[in-house]
């Protein structure tokens, strides 16, 4: 969205977490960027709910993606790094932290925006057997799933969200279960203690007339399966609790060097600093400056701006500036009955304005980071001032053709390579050429640049991309060398990427057995890495038990693993559709062939491919023009396995940028005995470490099946052999 300057990167930004804070800070310093800054985020969210919707999300008044921000692609378009893992442990005194499951990231600034959670500590069996409200993510996740299967439920504590979340629940499903009852214990300060007498009376009364048990002055001391032991030692018979009750920071922060309170919240100073100056925090996880300010969104939305400034501040060694939170603000507590209570200062009223309010300031919180590319919500006042420079600068329908897409399907095109290079390297080449004079060797080299904005993540995906090609021609790797181009960095960025990149390539070649053997490197103006390998591998063994080496009509085709990544990633990246749809083809990106490769001398495999930047048609088109027999193939894209979200995308105009290539590509060699379908533009769909095609005798197939399905392999027969000279038939 944002144009990086030709000046190199020197200072690495580093955000923990997605909260209220960092989304705030990310526009603010995408608005003024830092010249030599890049910011990366972390997260194990991809999505995270904007709290003040959840319990009208509960309640039904709006969809999930309503209620929740996307934080994938407002990185995306705000230029930002994601990376998508779980913080294990920080150590800020030698500026790095401890990842779940890869290379630790090494960061200049630090700022830490995290979730909180309902603290269990002092109630026995919580940890068991209550849903807790915080941290908000996982219960939007999960809390419908869970409730409507019961009928007693109880909330455990007596604050806002517990009133919201119950009068949401009843509403939802009063009219389609009738033995559905609530009941809420506000434990000894009753109900709504930090707030005025009449929102206390107001609340209680809504309550009551939504039949709504409240128990007060009393508080949960055990959470068993199927009953609640209360203080005054009787027992409240129920089907699920939900844990309301204050907050407790996550565990992870206590091994942490970073000073804490009593309650393990991070301390900041009036600058968000902590006792490390380039360590900020701000948001829930914090006690600002011994204010003792509650755990409000408000303040982690306010929080933001000056959060921004002390940070660019410090980046840029100008003088920070301090900052005081006004701890009366407006409250609003939504009622389930198209009213609400409003305080501030001691003032409360109740109307269906205030309800109107809230509905109009969280919709419009939410729309200002999932929609930077549409100028549909209005202003009100500073809090939603929209940012022109944005809008002007992304007013453009953009659509999946105009787009470049990144990976695989950022490649030359097949009719260029096919009008320029000989006959013999385009016409039915393999994967992997054979080497002159080395029978038993073959050798392929790819490049890919980021469909991935993580080095180590994009490092493990071009490590598999360019297996692929070896596994295709039935060898066993037995060389690598690596190709990158970094982004133009000080001496110091360049190497936190290089390890990235490298420790997410060798945990792929490590699995095959196979070491990366050196390679070479330069400097470019990509923003992220550009990796390639030039692989050579060994040709397997025939097996002693194969019936036959040639392909022959009725001959089982098989596809392994889904196909569609071209399409979720433009369609993610052009904000069509969601980019929770990524995670399914990352993980298919990350694991790659290497499996199937362990039992491939089990299969009598007639003739192979790998699927990738072409798409499915053209490299099956290159498979069957191999075979001398001059067959050909019927294939049905019904039985396609594609990956979730591509059907939508598919239906609201997706394409990848190498589609209209791939589909000319195949035309003159396709026959079809039917009409068209839109489920057959995924076969032009370019692939990003797609899964292999191949050939087996139609006689083996129980047997062939048998072992990959003994072996786990994800597979698929998708059509069979035909005569008809080198076309494929579309059934």
């Amino acid at each position: 969205m944002f144009k990086q300057k030709d000046s190199p990167i020197n200072n690495d930004l580093v955000l923990i977490g997605g909260g209220h804070s960092h989304i705030m800070l990310m526009m603010e310093l995408s608005k003024k960027p830092i010249q030599g800054n890049r910011i990366t985020l972390i997260s194990n969210e991809i999505d995270i709910p904007y709290s003040g919707m959840i319990p009208g999300f509960i309640e039904g008044i709006y969809t999930w993606r309503e209620t929740h921000i996307d934080l994938y692609k407002l990185s995306f378009k705000l230029d930002i790094r994601f990376i998508h893992s779980e913080v294990l442990e920080i150590s800020a005194i030698n500026k790095e932290i401890i990842l779940k499951n890869r290379p630790k990231i090494k960061f200049d600034v630090l700022s830490i925006n995290t979730g909180i959670q309902s603290s269990n500590k002092t109630i026995k069996g919580a940890h068991k057997y209550s849903i807790p409200v915080k941290p908000i993510s996982k219960l939007s996740h999960n809390f419908l799933t869970e409730i409507k299967k019961n009928n007693n439920i109880a909330f455990i504590g007596g604050g806002p969200a517990t009133v919201e979340l119950a009068l949401g629940l009843q509403k939802r499903f009063k009219n389609t279960n009738s033995n559905l009852k609530i009941s809420i214990i506000t434990g000894k300060n009753g109900l709504l203690s930090s707030f005025p007498n009449k929102t206390q009376k107001i609340a209680k009364k809504t309550l009551q007339n939504s039949q709504i048990n409240v128990i007060e002055k009393v508080e949960v001391v055990e959470v068993q399966k199927d009953n609640l032991i209360l203080s005054d030692k009787s027992k409240l018979k129920i089907d699920k609790s939900i844990l309301s009750t204050n907050a407790m920071a996550p565990v992870w922060i206590k091994k942490s060097d970073i000073t804490l309170n009593s309650k393990n919240f991070i301390i900041v100073n009036d600058k968000f600093q902590t006792n490390y100056n380039y360590v900020f925090a701000a948001g829930d996880i914090v006690d600002f400056n011994n204010q003792n300010l509650s755990k409000s969104g408000v303040f982690a939305v306010k929080s933001g701006k000056p959060l921004a400034k002390s940070i660019s501040g410090f980046i840029q060694k100008k003088l920070p500036v301090p900052y005081k939170f006004n701890k009366y603000y407006l409250s609003i507590i939504g009622l389930s009955n198209g009213l609400a209570i409003a305080n501030k200062y001691n003032f409360t009223f109740t109307s269906k304005f205030s309800f109107l309010l809230k509905k109009f300031i969280d919709q419009n919180f939410v729309k200002k980071f999932n929609n930077l590319n549409q100028d549909n919500y209005y202003t009100f006042t500073n809090l939603f001032k929209i940012f022109d420079f944005i809008i002007k600068k992304n007013n453009k329908n953009i659509n999946g053709h105009q787009m470049q897409c990144r990976g695989c399907a950022a490649k030359v095109d097949f009719n260029t390579l096919k009008t320029t290079l000989s006959k013999e390297i385009i016409i039915s080449s393999e994967d992997a050429i054979n080497i002159n004079k080395y029978p038993k060797l073959y050798q392929s080299v790819d490049m890919i640049n980021s469909i991935v904005s993580d080095p180590y993540l994009l490092g493990k995906i071009a490590a598999n991309h360019a297996i692929s090609d070896i596994i295709a021609v039935n060898s066993s790797l037995v060389s690598a060398l690596m190709i990158l181009q970094l982004p133009y960095s000080s001496s110091e960025i360049n190497s936190r990427d290089l390890e990235q990149v490298n420790s997410g390539a060798n945990e792929v070649f490590k699995l095959a057995n196979c070491s990366i053997g050196g390679g070479h490197t330069m400097i470019g103006k990509d923003k992220d890495p550009v990796i390639g390998f030039s692989v050579i591998g060994e040709k397997k063994r025939v097996p002693q038990n194969k019936i036959r080496t040639k392909v022959r009509v009725n001959d089982i085709l098989i596809l392994t693993e889904k196909i569609g990544s071209g399409i979720i990633f433009s369609g993610i990246n052009n904000d069509i559709i969601d980019s929770y749809y990524q995670i399914e083809v990352l993980n298919q990106m990350s694991k790659g062939n290497i499996n199937f490769s362990k039992i491939s001398e089990k299969l009598n495999i007639l003739s192979m491919t790998d699927v990738t930047g072409f798409g499915l048609l053209n490299h099956l088109l290159n498979l069957i023009k191999r075979d001398s027999a001059k067959t050909g193939l019927t294939i049905y894209p019904d039985k396609v396995p594609i990956f979730n979200g591509v059907i939508e995308a598919l239906s609201k105009n997706v394409r990848s940028s190498l589609f209209d290539k791939n589909f000319e590509a195949a035309q003159k060699e396709l026959v079809y005995k039917r009409e068209t379908k839109l489920i057959d533009e995924i076969l032009y769909d370019p692939q990003t470490v797609g899964g292999l095609a191949f050939i087996i005798p139609k006689e083996e197939k129980v047997k062939q099946f048998k072992i990959l399905k003994e072996n786990k392999i994800n597979f698929t027969e998708i059509g069979f052999v035909n005569n008809l000279d080198n076309k494929i038939e579309i059934i």
